[in-house]
């Protein structure tokens, strides 16, 4: 099982390293993270995972072989749930958050994740579905009202996605991501004052999070050679950390793209954000779907 989970993800980066090489030439014309002779891309270890993967096999066998009761073992296969979502084992993933749902139908947190697989399929309505019961099941669910915002804001119900992201923007001021979602949606609900808002949000944000720094990015402070000069000291880039960095990066850079109409290099972009395998970030979730979007549009 071990080495079957690694092979997929060799497989995969082969596959995604192949499209991105096709895609560089369309972003190296623009000034982004792709330079002339190299991509930024981080290392990649093979033993990278292989905590969870141990924690996957005793999950497994504790749920094959343990004498257990129904609400143990639906934490059990959240647990393992949780550990596949990690790996980018979504149907897995899916399939044991199901099983602990019928074991513990009032698991909020299991409605977040199917809510999140629903929403990734667009299935718009199953995913509102989802968050809504997550929501009653426990109101203070930190990020509820931020996937459900997602969701209405994939869905093109702008209004909506508003009042759920500032909800989720009111709990923590100092967080960019929080900042850059509500830019985004009032580029579509109010485009008028989007630009005013993000640099009044931009006031209170911490230093602490990668984030705010691509902030200054879409705010003209730094240039795109500052920002990657800056990627470089903000994490060791043999670090799990400068991965998270890269797919961040690259998305947000993806997002400006889209929003110019620069459709090739958005996609190349989006393509670079999932090469990091980062598979448990919003990034990563959002990436794919940008992509399916992108090429059902331009397939028309």
């Amino acid at each position: 099982m071990i080495q079957q989970s690694k092979l997929l993800v060799f497989v995969r980066y082969l596959v995604l390293l192949c499209s991105i090489i096709l895609l560089a030439n369309c972003a190296s014309n623009d000034k982004t993270f792709i330079l002339k002779n190299e991509m930024m891309l981080s290392e990649q270890h093979p033993n990278t995972h292989f905590e969870q993967e141990v924690m996957i096999v005793r999950i497994s066998q504790m749920l094959l072989i343990g004498r257990v009761s129904d609400k143990e073992r639906a934490s059990l296969y959240f647990e393992r749930g949780v550990l596949y979502d990690s790996l980018g084992l979504w149907a897995l993933a899916r399939y044991d958050f199901t099983q602990a749902l019928a074991l513990q139908p009032k698991m909020a947190s299991i409605y977040n994740y199917l809510g999140l697989y629903l929403l990734l399929d667009e299935d718009y309505d199953g995913a509102s579905e989802a968050f809504n019961a997550l929501i009653g099941l426990d109101s203070e669910y930190e990020y509820a009202h931020f996937n459900r915002g997602l969701n209405f804001y994939y869905a093109n119900r702008y209004s909506l996605a508003e009042k759920d992201l500032l909800t989720f923007y009111e709990g923590d001021k100092t967080d960019p991501y929080r900042v850059l979602w509500l830019y985004f949606n009032e580029l579509k609900f109010d485009a008028k004052n989007a630009l005013v808002n993000l640099r009044k949000r931009y006031v209170g944000l911490s230093k602490d999070y990668w984030g705010t720094n691509i902030i200054q990015y879409y705010l003209g402070e730094l240039s795109v050679e500052e920002l990657q000069k800056k990627a470089q000291g903000f994490a060791q880039s043999t670090s799990s950390k400068y991965a998270e960095i890269l797919t961040e990066t690259y998305f947000y850079l993806a997002k400006q793209q889209l929003n110019m109409g620069e459709l090739n290099k958005a996609e190349a972009l989006f393509k670079l954000a999932v090469a990091n395998q980062v598979y448990n970030f919003v990034e990563y979730r959002f990436a794919l779907l940008e992509l399916a979007r992108l090429k059902r549009f331009q397939n028309k």
